[in-house]
């Protein structure tokens, strides 16, 4: 069956990843809609729009309340994608699968080291760990930048449960116990990396200034 897409956007979005990011989508992802919640550019139009005002005071915030507007509209199919404007897909899609990239207790190590200061991302992290394990499931990191298969029943379900929930894709897949499978993260950080991988994922100035941006 195919799902509907459903791209999360800044009310105020007007960047070119997006329009690459669709491209790569009618080429290679099987899909029924494509939809916008936020922002909506003047030059595309998409199946279907939903305006948000994105309320919040984080980006966490905003985005989960645009999540939540998808989540309660009965014209979407029962299992939706959720993606951001910089998901590239490189390859053809032919099957629906979920990935992780090891656990949150490597993710935390790994970040710590590189950030001894900490951050306001680690902390959720690790705060998503400890209630993961205190449910005694897995703790499985969902945070990947690739595309994202939720149920929105089952979804609206969980943030009815953890109303001010920050790690959405790992509470997510490990509350449910969802099939996934292994995967290196797909972003972009530097201005020199072109990768040989199914996704592709860039930060703003990897896709404008860097190598990666003129590939795609």
């Amino acid at each position: 069956m195919k799902h509907d897409v459903v791209f999360i956007l800044r009310n105020d979005y007007d960047g070119e990843e997006l329009k690459y990011a669709l491209r790569s989508v009618c080429l290679n992802f099987p899909f029924r809609k494509i939809v916008f919640v936020g922002g909506c550019p003047k030059d595309i139009k998409p199946d279907i729009y939903i305006p948000d005002v994105q309320e919040g005071t984080t980006k966490w915030a905003r985005a989960n309340h645009s999540i939540k507007l998808a989540l309660s509209r009965d014209d979407l199919t029962e299992d939706i994608w959720i993606f951001n404007d910089d998901f590239f897909i490189m390859d053809r899609v032919t099957e629906d699968v979920n990935y992780f990239n090891g656990t949150l207790e490597k993710r935390v190590i790994d970040l710590k080291r590189k950030n001894p200061s900490g951050s306001n991302y680690i902390r959720y992290m690790d705060v998503m760990r400890n209630q993961l394990v205190s449910m005694n499931k897995d703790t499985l990191s969902f945070a990947l930048h690739v595309p994202f298969l939720i149920n929105r029943v089952k979804a609206m379900e969980l943030y009815e449960k953890f109303p001010n929930l920050k790690m959405f894709r790992s509470l997510y897949g490990n509350y449910y116990e969802i099939d996934c499978k292994f995967m290196k993260d797909c972003k972009v950080y530097d201005l020199q990396t072109i990768p040989d991988t199914p996704y592709i994922s860039t930060t703003d100035a990897a896709f404008k200034e860097g190598k990666v941006g003129k590939f795609l």
